[in-house]
């Protein structure tokens, strides 16, 4: 999912929330860690752990090259075409060793920290080329907010409902502990409620998107094309909210 963040984000100690948000992920990935194998399931189309941890290492090595872009006065990388941009990551990583896997994911965490690190804080604010926002905004959604979306995926498919619920509170808690703009913190409550939404959770998700436009009331103009919402969005509440 790409979220429209704000055009003005005031964060104070930007360069260290940042890099908490990275160490959080980092501790919490540790879980599809420890499930990666080389283990192909009879569906060789479906995800395992190896290929979760291959796509987030490649998101968040994007978000490093963007970072280091801004600094270095390069051209940005790419990101258009972003669903053959996951098929040519899910083909390239499926028959890598797992352990091959598993380094690579560790040192991606390391180079984003550094780009984070090298970036000045006038960096960091200068606006993102081709988007709204400013630089720093790659980070949270090929971050915490991809990881959270990820675990998701992964235990709604293992039949795990409550920790697929559990891991978009964490995300959401991660994001609100990280950024105190009301804008900046509106997105945490979004995330939550589209996890609900897609699940056909209305009467859950409902809370979480008026939090989240009374935090930021431009997100609404989103919210009435995100097909996330498509689930809920004849409900009756939902349709009322969205008006």
């Amino acid at each position: 999912m790409v979220l429209p963040y704000p055009p003005v984000v005031a964060e104070k100690d930007l360069k260290k929330r940042l890099l908490e948000t990275l160490v959080a992920s980092q501790d919490r990935e540790r879980e599809l860690e420890r499930l990666c194998d080389d283990v192909r399931p009879a569906d060789s189309d479906q995800w395992t752990a190896k290929d979760h941890i291959a796509h987030l290492a490649h998101w968040r090595r994007y978000a490093a090259q963007a970072l280091s872009a801004v600094h270095s006065g390069a051209a940005p990388p790419s990101a258009d075409d972003v669903d053959g941009v996951n098929a040519g990551v899910f083909a390239a990583n499926r028959e890598r060793p797992a352990d091959d896997v598993r380094e690579d994911a560790r040192a991606s965490y390391a180079e984003l920290a550094r780009a984070i690190e090298d970036c000045s804080d006038e960096e960091l604010l200068k606006p993102r080329e081709g988007r709204d926002g400013f630089a720093w905004e790659v980070v949270p959604p090929n971050g915490h907010l991809h990881l959270g979306e990820h675990l998701g995926f992964w235990y709604e498919a293992q039949g795990d409902p409550r920790a697929a619920e559990e891991a978009q509170i964490w995300t959401r808690d991660v994001h609100e502990a990280a950024f105190t703009d009301p804008r900046s913190r509106a997105f945490g409550a979004y995330n939550l409620a589209c996890y609900y939404a897609r699940n056909g959770r209305a009467a859950e998700a409902l809370p979480h998107l008026k939090r989240s436009f009374e935090l930021h009331p431009d997100l609404k103009d989103w919210a009435r094309k995100d097909k996330d919402l498509d689930r809920i969005r004849a409900e009756p509440d939902v349709t009322a909210i969205l008006a």
